[in-house]
C-alpha cells in the first residue's frame, strides 16, 4: 500500500515495526515525544532524558535501543509528512492505516500542524543552498588527432564567507549544449522558486 507522507512509496518495513511500539505509547506522552523531536528538527537540540523517560513504558527498564528506534519513527513521520506537504487529515488517515491508535496519531497532528510551515521553511534553506561562482574559465583540452574535443569548465566557488572552491568539469564538445540548457533550466526553477517564497 502506498502513502503520501512516505512520497507515494509503500512505508519503510521498519516503520511498521515501530508503528506497534509508537501504538503502546500513551498519546500524551506521544504528544510530549513529538515535541522534543519537532524541537530537535528546527533547533539542533534534544533532551534524551526526556526522550528515553516518553518512549520507556511505566515499570520498565529504559531499553535505549527501541527509544531510538521510536525516536526514528517519530522523526520520519514527521520530516517526510512536511517534505511532502501533507495536510492533517491524510497524514492522520494513512498512520492509522499503518496501525497507530486514533489517540496516538491525533497527539502527532496538533504539535505537526504548528510547526509544519517553519518546517518547511528550514528544509528549503537546508536544501537550495548554493556556492556563488566568482570566476570561471572554459578551455580546450588538446586531444589526440583523430579524437573529439574536448573542454575544461573551470569553475571558483564561494565555499563559506572568505573561503573559495575550484571544481573542474572535463566533458566532451558536444556535451557543452546540454550543460548549458541543464544549467538554464536549474536557473529558472532557482528563480520560479525564489519568487513563489
Amino acid at each position: 500500500m502506498r502513502f503520501r507522507f512516505c512520497g507515494d512509496l509503500e512505508a519503510p518495513s521498519w516503520l511498521l515495526h515501530e508503528i506497534t511500539t509508537l501504538s503502546e505509547i500513551s498519546s500524551v506522552r506521544l504528544k510530549l515525544l513529538v515535541k522534543q523531536v519537532l524541537h530537535h528538527m528546527l533547533h539542533s537540540s534534544i533532551d534524551y532524558a526526556k526522550v528515553l523517560k516518553f518512549t520507556t513504558p511505566r515499570d520498565s527498564e529504559a531499553d535505549i535501543s527501541a527509544s531510538e528506534g521510536t525516536l526514528a519513527a517519530v522523526h520520519f513521520v514527521l520530516a517526510s509528512a512536511a517534505k511532502y506537504d501533507i495536510d492533517e487529515e491524510t497524514l492522520a488517515k494513512e498512520i492509522e492505516q499503518l496501525g497507530l491508535p486514533r489517540e496516538n496519531a491525533q497527539a502527532i497532528l496538533r504539535p505537526y500542524r504548528e510547526s509544519k510551515a517553519a518546517l518547511r521553511v528550514k528544509f528549503s534553506r537546508d536544501t537550495f543552498s548554493v556556492h556563488r561562482a566568482i570566476d570561471y574559465n572554459c578551455v580546450k583540452l588538446p586531444t589526440e588527432p583523430d579524437a573529439e574535443p574536448a573542454y575544461r569548465l573551470a569553475l571558483k566557488l564561494e565555499h563559506d564567507a572568505n573561503q573559495t572552491r575550484d571544481v573542474d568539469l572535463d566533458l566532451p564538445a558536444d556535451q557543452l549544449p546540454l550543460l548549458l540548457h541543464e544549467m538554464e533550466q536549474v536557473l529558472a526553477l532557482m528563480d520560479s522558486i525564489e519568487a513563489a517564497s
